[in-house]
């Protein structure tokens, strides 16, 4: 069990390290910095929807164990954080900031 939490949060950290570093260039900072933090909250709102309710569902069928439920909990809802993070970025750079709209880098940029 604690193995694959392991996993979780080595998953959770490369994740969000490849969200990060995909930012595209040239494109408008506040855009950028909008449109990510709407894609992290995003992610968190649906992780802690995806975590509670399966919560209290797992506590339903399984009243005696709820450590079990805890744990199932913790990783649906870090795998729809996951989720939510990873589709979000792919449609910030091929949607909301493709590659016709961008600006050419500048040097120090690249």
């Amino acid at each position: 069990m604690h193995f694959m939490l392991l996993i979780l949060a080595f998953l959770l950290g490369i994740v969000i390290w490849g969200f990060f570093h995909g930012n595209p260039a040239g494109v408008p900072r506040r855009r950028l910095l909008a449109c990510n933090a709407g894609i992290v909250a995003l992610a968190v709102a649906a992780a802690g929807l995806v975590g509670s309710v399966l919560y209290g569902h797992a506590l339903q069928v399984k009243a005696d164990e709820p450590g079990l439920a805890t744990y199932l909990a913790i990783m649906a809802s870090g795998t729809a954080f996951l989720f939510v993070v990873t589709l979000g970025g792919m449609v910030r750079n091929l949607f909301v900031f493709p590659i016709s709209r961008r600006n050419a880098p500048r040097q120090e940029d690249a």
